[in-house]
């Protein structure tokens, strides 16, 4: 006969894989309200493991809730892609977060990483399809989106938009207030800075993955975007994360 504490173990599996459904179901389609509904419920079968999903690994938690995280890293990134989300920029997104997880070293990290994760992957902004009657610039942008970490040229861009180069510049200029080539290195920078935080990824490994050839051409941008240069960012997070571990 069933144990009480079996069948509860039990009727808590179907219920959570119930919950796991519907959130992903949340992603896929960018429904903030459902997401915010069955993320609190996610995040408190964590908290409590009433799964025993981080028992798995016995005295090593954040084995287990490493493992926990790329697994749903995968099935984030296929409810998004079944939502639209291109799959280059899945496939970055995957890479990016596996590499910050493994990378991590504190249940306080993990935490803050699968958060990001939620958040990005139902981001509609990211979603071409998610734009009713897109302009040239959000087609740019989406473009952008899909090949930040490549080297392109405007002609290039323009070619694969069938627009002329000058009425591209002068159009994304006008909506966005700064250049394509200065908005991608934004969105460049952005994507490093979560790399240089949550991983232990070299200068010239971080530069390569977000699209520079030159660590030291992508320190230069990076200060520019960011006020400091990418080590003394580097150095600034360790040194939090001490001052933390003394409160």
């Amino acid at each position: 006969m069933e144990s009480s504490s079996r069948r509860k173990l039990n009727e808590g599996i179907v219920e959570g894989h119930k919950i796991r459904e519907q959130f992903l179901n949340a992603i896929q389609l960018c429904d903030r309200s459902m997401l915010d509904k069955y993320k609190g419920q996610i995040l408190n079968i964590m908290k409590h493991d009433t799964l025993n999903l981080f028992k798995r690994i016995p005295e090593n938690r954040l084995r287990s809730y490493k493992n926990f995280l790329l697994s749903h890293n995968t099935l984030y990134s296929y409810s998004a892609e079944k939502g639209g989300l291109h799959a280059t920029t899945s496939h970055f997104m995957s890479e990016k977060y596996a590499i910050m997880i493994e990378h991590t070293d504190t249940i306080a990290n993990l935490d803050t990483i699968h958060s990001n994760m939620i958040e990005e992957y139902m981001d509609p902004s990211i979603r071409y399809n998610q734009i009713n009657d897109p302009t040239i610039v959000d087609k740019a942008v989406a473009y952008i989106e899909m090949n930040f970490a490549e080297e392109f040229t405007i002609e290039q861009i323009a070619h694969d938009l069938h627009v002329h180069p000058s009425h591209l510049m002068r159009s994304f200029k006008k909506e966005k207030g700064i250049t394509i080539s200065h908005y991608r290195n934004q969105k460049r920078v952005k994507e490093a800075k979560e790399l240089i935080i949550h991983t232990n990824l070299s200068m010239t490994e971080i530069a390569v993955m977000v699209g520079f050839n030159n660590s030291q051409y992508f320190s230069k941008i990076f200060k520019g975007v960011e006020g400091m240069s990418p080590v003394k960012l580097k150095k600034k997070y360790m040194e939090q994360n001490e001052q933390e571990k003394y409160r």
